[in-house]
């Protein structure tokens, strides 16, 4: 049984320009108010995870930075656990910058405490050739969005697992949606998985279900078909706003 679902953000939430989908937020809110809690797993920073926690309603914990990062609710505030820390990131970003000058972090690195993320301006290829050159303990993915950068052993299964840990449950009763290759560490933790329309095909391979439209509107149909699979609702819901 399926008790739980966690959702990456960017591309499987949102419109393509990373909006908040209208039908995402429906379905979440749908999720929730039947007791499925909804926990974010999203490779952005661990502030940005906690403010769409609260706008967005979500009540399960949320795990950022790629896994490395969690904030679970401890009443009426929040819990913080960073599972990594950032040393040979930092050598790498040195060596890259000299070779690549096109090189360019996030804006969001000065918050992030668990992983490099590099815009688009380097190959994903460049990156992780480099790594292997200097011989560091790192991994290189590109999550369609950026080029995040991090220890081998953090990933978005890491931090669902840790996060199942500190609720009490079992990562086999997640589901888990999202739409990068960084979703893969996810699928391999969870019981039950589905791939947004947009995915690339590894992860569509390792899919239990693969959404017919992509995006936000991907978004929503991966929860109401966890939804339905799962007897919270029936197959006859109706979506108030247009069935996805």
């Amino acid at each position: 049984m399926i008790g739980a679902i966690s959702l990456d953000v960017d591309g499987t939430i949102t419109y393509p320009d990373r909006r908040l989908h209208e039908k995402a937020f429906e379905a979440i809110r749908l999720a929730e108010g039947l007791g499925v809690p909804i926990m974010l797993v999203t490779g952005n920073t661990l502030q940005f995870g906690e403010a769409a926690a609260i706008l967005i309603g979500t009540s399960g914990p949320v795990v950022a930075e790629d896994g490395g990062a969690l904030s679970v609710k401890a009443g009426r505030l929040r819990k913080r656990v960073y599972l990594t820390k950032m040393d040979e990131e930092w050598i790498l970003w040195s060596e890259l910058k000299k070779r690549y000058p096109e090189a360019v972090m996030s804006f969001s690195m000065p918050e992030r405490k668990a992983g490099l993320v590099v815009l688009r301006t380097v190959e994903v290829n460049a990156v992780k050739s480099l790594i292997e050159e200097l011989g560091l303990n790192l991994t290189a993915v590109d999550s369609g969005f950026a080029i995040h950068i991090k220890k081998p052993w953090v990933n978005k299964g890491t931090g669902i697992e840790k996060a199942c840990e500190l609720l009490g449950i079992e990562p086999e009763e997640v589901a888990h949606i999202g739409d990068g290759e960084n979703d893969l560490d996810a699928f391999r933790v969870v019981g039950y998985r589905v791939a947004i329309a947009q995915a690339p095909e590894s992860l569509k391979e390792k899919a239990d279900y693969v959404t017919e439209k992509p995006y936000g509107d991907g978004g929503a149909e991966g929860i109401l078909h966890i939804l339905r699979k799962f007897g919270y609702i029936g197959e006859d819901y109706e979506d108030p706003l247009g069935d996805p």
